[in-house]
């Protein structure tokens, strides 16, 4: 079993020497109490009483198999939520020292899902996975015990099992299967929904459409409703037909061997009880084995993930945290380039070969066309896409895979899909009255404030959130600030200060700014403007002097 392989490999120090024998411990108690049953009532049929020492027997016999069921489930229970602690921690550490461009290729954060879906399931599988492995062990004691009361009653016991057992094996992979297209349905409409929901204005403009998206979405969910009554239906059949084996067994003990055999009717009471023992670990197998096979699939997903993970590391997951770099005097991205591409390794869309030479302390402007490259250029230049040809130099010496990490530090960024978080996170913690102030400044001291816990709310319009990533970003007092549309969704005397004021006071403070922007009214401001056309890098007009436009010789296009 894939649970079993999981909490060998994750449980880390669970005593799993005294789970198991606990579980066998619980198992031969669970065969004491049968066999004192069984002694008690033939006592009980010839003297008319009951000994005070099967009495006591029996209550020793039930008080061990509590206790030893207790432990084994509490420290299996422990064990995989150990595991599972170990194990998503793991792989969030692999996840933040992976590729980004291999985290966008996985479909974002859908992708980890896993993390949250399968790790329950295996949380909810340990609970019967105890009770699974005590039937199997209990089942396979109490056959022992109907070999010594009667062989033949155990031929034709495991007869039974033998012919019934695996049709319902056959018939429960079919119905898992059913189950599967059923979730899969499920699934496809609420994928289905969430287009509803997100979509609710383009929908809202023209019932027409509205309607027939309803129609869809209600033919989508008539499906699914069809496939899950249908595979509910047959799980229910499932479950009747297990439970009919039991009963046939019993019918089997209890009239036809002793008319069969006669001598046997002098243990047929015995044989019956044993079989009635059987029905508790029968019913545990049965409601058992539908969520272990799910908790199997959910490790199987779970280690897929973690190898796809291990394919776009970076670095080590030992590697410490580099030294950060204080400060650099250039940094040239030499003839780079770098290509997204698509299913069958296809190009979609390339950018480069770029060539740029970037000073200490300058303020630079990207403008460009959206889908030009701007934001890839950025991710080049800030370490975080790798490039597929040429090379990135730090004060001329070119930037190792082994120093990407280092190199990384010195940038701090607020990109156009920027993730606002509610802490600094990274540096020493900063004053709440220092960040208060600057709260202040950039007009959210009435929305927010900081504290030692974070900020008290980052509920903001789009336009404040990014005023508050800007602050963030400027608090960590990295050498280089790259800056994505920071200006967008800003109201034009915001927009003035940022430009004629907060990004010259940056820059008086040494800082280098990289600016993705379209202002062109504040082209004035910037040291020089860089375009991006096609991919390709050249000089636009508007700037102040430029170091360097630095294409190719005839790759440059001047607009």
């Amino acid at each position: 079993m894939k649970l079993l392989e999981f909490l060998s490999r994750e449980a880390g120090d669970a005593p799993r020497r005294k789970v198991i024998a606990m579980m066998v411990g619980s198992s031969i108690a669970t065969l004491l109490l049968l066999v004192l049953t069984n002694l008690g009532a033939e006592y009980a049929a010839d003297a008319g009483l009951v000994k005070i020492e099967l009495i006591l027997a029996y209550l020793v016999a039930f008080a061990v198999l509590l206790e030893a069921r207790r432990f084994a489930l509490i420290q299996s229970v422990t064990a995989v939520e150990r595991g599972v602690l170990r194990f998503r921690v793991r792989v969030i550490d692999k996840v933040r020292r992976g590729d980004l461009r291999f985290f966008e290729q996985q479909g974002g954060v859908e992708a980890y899902a896993p993390l949250t879906q399968e790790i329950g399931l295996i949380s909810e599988a340990v609970v019967f996975l105890v009770p699974v492995v005590e039937s199997v062990l209990i089942l396979l004691f109490i056959g022992l015990y109907l070999a010594w009361l009667s062989p033949q009653s155990l031929l034709v016991v495991l007869a039974i099992y033998a012919v019934t057992l695996p049709v319902y094996v056959l018939r429960f992979a079919s119905t898992r299967n059913q189950l599967r297209r059923a979730a899969s349905a499920d699934g496809g409409f609420f994928e289905h929904f969430a287009e509803l929901l997100h979509g609710f204005k383009e929908l809202k403009l023209d019932r027409r459409e509205s309607d027939a998206f309803y129609t869809h979405l209600s033919e989508t969910s008539a499906a699914a409703f069809r496939l899950k009554l249908s595979s509910s239906e047959r799980q229910t059949h499932d479950v009747i037909f297990a439970g009919s084996i039991f009963y046939l067994a019993l019918f089997a003990v209890a009239f036809a061997i002793p008319a069969i055999v006669p001598e046997a009717s002098s243990t047929v009471y015995k044989v019956a009880a044993a079989v009635l023992f059987m029905m508790a670990p029968l019913t545990h197998l049965v409601n058992g084995a539908p969520t272990l096979a799910k908790a199997d699939a959910a490790v199987s997903n779970l280690y897929a993930l973690e190898e796809r993970l291990d394919g776009a590391l970076l670095e080590p997951t030992d590697a410490p945290s580099p030294e950060p770099l204080g400060d650099f005097q250039r940094i040239q991205l030499r003839r780079v380039e770098f290509r997204f591409t698509g299913p069958g390794g296809r190009t979609m869309f390339s950018v480069g070969p770029l060539s740029l030479t970037l000073h200490r302390g300058e303020r630079i402007f990207v403008v460009g066309a959206n889908g030009s490259g701007k934001t890839t250029l950025l991710k080049l230049l800030t370490g975080l896409y790798r490039p597929v040809s040429g090379q990135v130099l730090l004060d001329g010496s070119p930037v190792a895979a082994a120093d990407q990490a280092r190199y990384r530090t010195l940038f701090t960024s607020v990109f156009d899909d920027f993730e606002l978080f509610e802490r600094i996170y990274g540096a020493d913690e900063p004053d709440p009255g220092l960040v208060n102030e600057r709260l202040a400044e950039l007009g959210l001291d009435h929305k927010t404030r900081y504290t030692e816990t974070g900020f008290s709310s980052i509920d903001l319009s789009t336009g404040q959130r990014k005023r508050l990533a800007f602050l963030e970003s400027v608090l960590k007092q990295r050498p280089i600030c790259v800056f994505d549309e920071l200006a967008a969704d800003q109201d034009p005397g915001f927009r003035r200060r940022l430009y004629e004021e907060l990004l010259p006071q940056l820059s008086a403070t040494g800082r280098t700014l990289v600016v993705v922007t379209h202002d062109d009214q504040y082209f004035h401001t910037a040291d020089r403007v860089l375009e991006m056309q096609d991919g390709r890098l050249c000089e636009a007009s508007g700037g102040g002097p430029a170091e360097e436009a630095l294409n190719s010789a005839g790759s440059s296009r001047q607009p």
